[in-house]
């Protein structure tokens, strides 16, 4: 099994993503090809990059800051940065985003929250698999950011520009799923959002972020902090649902399951896979409760319930690419590249965080 790699950055942000271009070029220039080749149907990279204009001008209103850390990663990949921009915008990449578009091959990934008497320590854990296409098995990217004055976070990177999940010094985490809602427009890009809330000082800062009214899609951002306050907040471009944790357990997968929110369903007839991994993850964690621990969550995510659409995926054009388990109260994580079930999970740590 390959390790995936570590980068540690720090400075202003424009330094942060120039550190870090310069030592994942090959990927980012991989990443923007592939994301060329790949558009979709009846669309012009011309017309995406006119879409990916109008989300960078709402971003450099809100985000300037993250903005200047993406210039800063073109700059040290050398690559265009409107392109590099662009392929931030996942969401245009989305049958919702244009007329007529053909619907994508969903991606998935699965998550456990558990806190209090669920946990044999009380303390607040996370568990996420992160399913993507093959393609990104050796192109993950584990980045160590300490950018301005915010917490330093530790995040896994598909390709060292996007991030999928992670975690800060000021005990703030944030896995999640994908959702395919049908109100995408032009706005601030979902993964500029997760950026934000890994800067959070607080919980309300990283809700705040999922909430930003300009934004032009959402996922569902599953955040929580070491005071054991978890919130699955199922978004879309328009709307928001936060859901609490209850009974000291939850779980999500990549369907709304709020009443409300399931107007924004792209396609009710393409959720049978994540309505089962989220039952799943359900029924483990209550036949587990308080005996839920790091290692044995190391264990449920390599379950192979509705193999190979499983929580430890093993689709020809889905696999689970890396799993993650967080403490927030000791701020350490596991993280292991590749499938759950074969996978060796490596520990990693940061110091509490202080405000200056």
């Amino acid at each position: 099994m390959i390790e995936i790699p570590i980068i540690e950055a720090s400075g202003s942000h424009r330094q942060v993503g120039r550190c870090i271009g310069e030592q994942v070029k090959d990927h980012i220039h991989w990443m923007v090809e592939t994301q060329r080749e790949d558009i979709p149907p009846g669309v012009s990279w011309e017309d995406m990059l006119y879409q990916g204009n109008l989300c960078l001008a709402h971003s450099r209103a809100i985000y300037p800051q993250y903005v200047e850390e993406l210039e800063g990663y073109a700059e040290g990949a050398g690559v265009s940065f409107p392109d590099l921009f662009l392929c931030m915008c996942e969401e245009l990449w989305e049958a919702a985003a244009w007329p007529h578009g053909a619907p994508r091959v969903s991606q998935g990934c699965t998550d456990f929250a558990a806190r209090g008497r669920a946990t044999v320590s009380g303390h607040t854990l996370l568990a996420h698999t992160n399913d993507l296409s093959p393609d990104y098995d050796d192109r993950l990217v584990i980045i160590k950011v300490q950018a301005g004055n915010e917490p330093q976070f530790l995040a896994v990177s598909p390709g060292g520009a996007g991030i999928s999940a992670g975690y800060n010094a000021a005990g703030i985490s944030l896995t999640g799923n994908q959702l395919y809602n049908n109100d995408i427009r032009p706005g601030i890009p979902r993964g500029l959002m997760v950026r934000a809330i890994l800067a959070a000082q607080r919980l309300g800062d990283a809700m705040s972020a999922c909430l930003v009214p300009q934004r032009a899609s959402n996922y569902n951002n599953l955040i929580a902090d070491s005071y054991g306050e978890i919130y699955s907040m199922e978004g879309s471009a328009t709307d928001c649902e936060p859901l609490y944790i209850e009974g000291d357990i939850l779980a999500h997968a990549n369907h709304y399951t709020s009443p409300s929110m399931r107007r924004f369903e792209q396609d009710r007839n393409s959720i049978t896979g994540s309505v089962i991994r989220y039952n799943r993850a359900l029924r483990l964690l209550r036949e587990n409760y308080g005996q839920l621990s790091p290692q044995l969550f190391r264990k449920l995510l390599a379950d192979h319930a509705n193999y190979p659409n499983s929580i430890c995926a093993h689709g020809d054009d889905s696999v689970t690419a890396f799993s993650l388990v967080i403490d927030l109260d000791e701020l350490k994580s596991w993280i292991g590249p590749g499938r759950p079930c074969q996978t060796t999970f490596k520990e990693y740590h940061l110091e509490a965080w202080k405000a200056r």
